[in-house]
């Protein structure tokens, strides 16, 4: 008897053909998923360093938008520079107030206005016309919060370089007589009303000897009155440094002695830095200078490059 059964199945070539079909798939699919992956992980390297970028720079912006005028220098390592460096270092304000320019007294009462004096002119004292009772001594002597300026800062007036201010004082007075230190700050009730929030700030400065009666007299007119009349508080040796050192970008507090030598307060602000250059136009007495920093992050293949201008107040 004969049977006419068939058997159905793969044959070896058909199997080695559909295997080979599957591997080629399986390679181009292997090669999109793993470029995609880079993709996404070369945007990510990407998006990281774009955020570390900002913060860095905004926080530059806005430390540089709180320098006493013109006191920004770029710092080749011996001077102030024109041309673009990576150090640069200024003078932080602490607190700023407009003050008095005439003698005389003050209305219903019998306190005499003390004027701040320009050039040679003596006189160990001057009146802030504009503060905050919130943040300084009431009418009767207390503390209310802690003072906005101390005993050891001092007081600048209409800076208009970056090389006057960081000059020692001796003496008393500096070669451009525009920054003098605080001796003391008490308050004065104008209106002897025992009301604080009309009170004003008396600041004595320490180029007189109070120890005698009267005291020593010396010179403590400053060069020049302020255009707006306004004065700025400074903390007594604190200066702020920004540089490059190798791959890295640093913020530091220094000195007026040494303002362009890092101290042992260095903070680290941002690694795989490839290029930083600062750049300083310093504009007019009524306008607004610009700092310019071109900054170059490259890690793992990914490269940014940003330039970046931040505003800085400029009016003395």
């Amino acid at each position: 008897m004969t049977s006419n059964t068939k058997q159905s199945g793969f044959t070896l070539i058909e199997m080695v053909v559909v295997i080979s079909i599957m591997a080629i798939i399986a390679g181009i699919s292997s090669v999109i998923i793993g470029r995609a992956l880079d993709s996404y992980a070369a945007l990510d390297r990407r998006n990281q360093l774009q955020a570390s970028v900002r913060l860095v720079l905004e926080r530059i912006s806005r430390e540089v938008r709180n320098a006493v005028p013109y006191s920004i220098c770029i710092y080749d390592g011996s001077k102030c520079s024109s041309t673009p460096q990576d150090k640069f270092y200024f003078i932080p304000i602490k607190d700023s107030g407009r003050y008095q320019d005439r003698g005389g007294r003050y209305d219903n009462t019998n306190i005499r206005r003390r004027r701040l004096r320009i050039a040679n002119a003596d006189d160990r004292r001057l009146d802030v016309l504009s503060t905050n009772a919130n943040n300084r001594l009431n009418a009767i002597g207390n503390v209310d919060t802690p003072a906005p300026y101390n005993t050891g800062d001092w007081v600048v007036v209409f800076n208009t370089n970056n090389t006057d201010i960081y000059k020692p004082v001796t003496d008393g007075t500096n070669d451009a007589n525009i920054r003098h230190q605080i001796y003391s700050v008490t308050t004065r009730d104008i209106q002897n009303d025992g009301d604080a929030t009309n009170d004003i700030d008396y600041i004595q400065f320490t180029d007189y000897d109070y120890t005698n009666d009267p005291p020593d007299t010396g010179q403590v007119g400053f060069a020049n009155h302020s255009l707006s009349r306004r004065l700025h508080i400074i903390a007594n040796d604190v200066v702020t440094l920004f540089y490059k050192d190798g791959s890295n970008l640093y913020r530091d507090t220094t000195t007026f002695a040494a303002p362009g030598t890092a101290t042992t307060n260095t903070r680290l602000l941002m690694e795989n830095v490839e290029a930083c250059t600062f750049t300083y136009i310093p504009g007019g007495t009524q306008d607004a200078a610009i700092l310019r920093i071109d900054l170059t992050i490259a890690i793992q293949g990914e490269k940014i490059q940003l330039i970046h201008e931040a505003q800085v107040y400029n009016v003395p």
